[in-house]
């Protein structure tokens, strides 16, 4: 990916919006193939993770809380310790890569790809972006977003430009389920425990580790992934530590 790319991810992470309601038919075929060649060269959380895209229709997927679009981008991933992570923080990049294109797009955790729909082989659906031309505003004024304080989400007292980019990433229910601290240029993201959403919680974090990683990139340094001991041991009660950035 491009820096000229990663500032335009990193601007949409300001004004981009969920969008629930689509115009009928597909893209057209450039922009599907650009949509295509971008998801191709996203860069992952986790590399040791294998993982496959697929582009499905709206009759390929069905269950709760589903929203009506023209397409779908489904993700699935080997099972492996950070396959949520791994999965919000690959496909936030096309919500926003979506977003940058005037295009309406949709996390969708609850629905999955129906009864008789071809997945790869030995890989399980995690979760997918509903996508397509938007009947409604993809964009917002920063103001309108509805989001935690700072102080909600991280004890850190440095490298607030980056924190603020995890803070109005996107999530499940719009729960913001996660926690950041660390300290010496190193952050760990934990998820909140649940029984219920835990899943979705760890997508969360990746997610917001995405902007992140934009964040960082944008301030001038280079972002490392990791899972770290120490990271492990840094949870605050209620949380589960997922992963750590260092900032070099």
């Amino acid at each position: 990916m491009t820096a000229v790319m990663s500032e335009e991810l990193y601007n949409a992470m300001f004004r981009r919006r969920s969008v629930r309601r689509y115009m009928p038919g597909p893209l057209d075929p450039e922009m599907m193939r650009a949509v295509s060649s971008f998801t191709a060269s996203m860069r992952p959380l986790f590399p040791d993770i294998r993982v496959e895209l697929r582009f499905l229709g709206e009759e390929d997927v069905g269950g709760m809380f589903k929203v009506a679009a023209p397409h779908y981008l489904a993700l699935y991933s080997e099972k492996k310790e950070g396959k949520e992570a791994n999965a919000g923080f690959l496909l936030q990049q096309a919500d926003l890569f979506l977003s940058a294109n005037g295009l309406g797009s949709c996390w969708q955790g609850g629905p999955r790809p129906v009864r008789g729909t071809q997945r790869p082989s030995g890989l399980d659906h995690v979760v997918m972006l509903a996508f397509g031309r938007a009947a409604e505003k993809v964009h917002r004024d920063r103001s309108k977003f509805r989001r935690k304080e700072i102080s909600d989400i991280t004890d850190l007292a440095d490298h607030r430009e980056i924190l603020e980019a995890a803070r109005i990433a996107p999530s499940g229910l719009n729960n913001q389920s996660w926690f950041f601290n660390g300290g010496g240029g190193v952050v760990h993201a934990h998820a909140a425990r649940s029984a219920v959403t835990g899943p979705m919680n760890r997508i969360n974090v990746g997610i917001a580790l995405s902007h992140m990683r934009l964040a960082a990139e944008h301030e001038g340094y280079r972002a490392a992934f990791a899972i770290r001991e120490d990271g492990r041991h840094s949870a605050p009660r209620g949380y589960a530590y997922v992963a750590s950035m260092d900032l070099q």
